[in-house]
């Protein structure tokens, strides 16, 4: 059931609007002091917001 609910969940970019469920669809940055960041393969900001 936990993967139903990964399923469901989408990123929104904030700084461009751009939505897609979590996946191949956004890229990935790694960013040192804070790790692993997710950024909008449209704009690459990494602004977004998460919502199921």
């Amino acid at each position: 059931m936990a993967d139903e609910s990964v399923d469901a969940t989408r990123l929104t970019c904030l700084g461009c609007g751009f939505a897609a469920p979590v996946g191949e669809a956004w890229d990935r940055v790694a960013h040192p002091p804070l790790g692993t960041l997710t950024r909008c393969p449209e704009c690459g900001s990494t602004n977004v917001h998460s919502h199921e």
